[in-house]
């Protein structure tokens, strides 16, 4: 073995005849990953850690945060970062992407298989003349037609099933009874009934029910409240507003209410004293007046123990 003298007296230790993989193996920690990563997307947004009033409510600290698994030398990285309110959502996310990429890669020498970026906050403001996102439109329930879609769908199911069924038994790989031959035995060479008319109605009725609620617009379900960017309250959202309006009257024992997109209707059994219908009926309009049509307002007293 090949020895090299370093003059200072010690033992002379060996020559290096191996190359760096047969001296040990290198193990990088998932978190080493995680916190290139959470620099590397500090550089690419140009913020430092952001405090997302979200985050801290849920428990997820500040961001950037980063987590990531390695695989020998193959790594998988998820970022969620902040990002300046002066670039689009997609070149905030392209730039941490990259950036992260590009980091880990240098820094570890390891292969970056994936990035996910997750952009929880915006920080700062718009750049001037930047249009704002345009409001987003009503919520609608789904239609008559959607639920007889669903229910048409099923009949088809059973009937393509049915049909499998019988081509099997035809072809002779099961035995067993053949429902639809008989059924088509059955009605070969029948007779016109008296309650076929009746019955043509009806199926008529309801093919014109069903063209009727495919073409007309769905329903509103909810109520839309005064603000540039689109927000609507469901009707649930204003009955239990209204109740929990109508309950903190010290006067009211009970409170219930229906919403509609026109009215409210608010029904209370009070202790018996005459004002608290009135007070209850204010209460209401300042709490419904972020409402941009806000609808009529009744209120329905009752004395407890006693009548209306």
């Amino acid at each position: 073995m090949t020895t090299v003298a370093d003059g200072t007296g010690l033992p002379a230790r060996p020559a290096d005849t191996d190359d760096a993989a047969g001296r040990g193996q290198l193990t990088i920690h998932p978190r080493v990953v995680e916190r290139i990563a959470e620099r590397a997307a500090v550089d690419a947004t140009g913020l430092r850690e952001h405090a997302s009033r979200w985050s801290l409510i849920g428990g997820g600290g500040r961001l950037p945060k980063a987590s990531a698994t390695v695989v020998g030398r193959h790594t998988r990285v998820a970022v969620t970062a902040a990002a300046a309110a002066d670039r689009t959502v997609a070149e905030a996310a392209a730039g941490v992407r990259d950036g992260v990429t590009r980091t880990v890669h240098d820094l570890t020498g390891l292969e970056v298989d994936e990035v996910d970026v997750h952009l929880a906050a915006l920080s700062g403001e718009p750049p001037p003349g930047l249009d704002p996102l345009p409001a987003a439109a009503a919520p609608r329930r789904g239609g008559a037609a959607r639920r007889a879609g669903i229910l048409l769908a099923f009949v088809l199911v059973a009937l393509g099933a049915l049909a499998l069924y019988e081509g099997i038994v035809a072809f002779g790989a099961v035995d067993g009874p053949e429902p639809a031959r008989d059924l088509l035995n059955r009605l070969d060479g029948a007779e016109p009934q008296t309650w076929l008319i009746p019955a043509g109605v009806v199926v008529a009725l309801i093919g014109l029910w069903l063209v009727v609620a495919a073409v007309r617009p769905r329903p509103r379900r909810s109520l839309p409240v005064t603000a540039d960017t689109g927000v609507y309250l469901s009707r649930r959202a204003v009955e239990s507003l209204a109740e929990d309006t109508a309950s903190r009257h010290p006067g009211v024992v009970k409170a219930s209410a229906r919403a509609r997109r026109s009215k409210v209707v608010v029904r209370i059994t009070t202790d018996g004293e005459p004002a608290t219908p009135g007070e209850v009926r204010a209460a209401l309009g300042e709490r419904l007046d972020r409402l941009a049509d806000r609808p009529a307002i009744r209120v329905r007293a009752r004395r407890e123990g006693g009548a209306s």
